[in-house]
């Protein structure tokens, strides 16, 4: 949904529009903590290994 605000829009009228939004609800950081516990083994090893570009 898109909503124009133009420099004569009330405040009234652009609060209307915004409760007429879709409620959504917002992922934080901490809802996909541990999800790849494990895929990469050792997280500091992993990175060592990637960023090793002249061995």
């Amino acid at each position: 949904m898109v909503i124009t605000i133009n420099k004569d829009t009330k405040a009234e009228e652009i609060n209307k529009a915004l409760k007429k939004l879709p409620k959504t609800k917002r992922k934080s950081l901490s809802s996909f903590y541990g999800r790849l516990k494990g895929a990469f083994g050792d997280g500091l090893a992993y990175q060592k290994a990637i960023r090793n570009e002249w061995d």
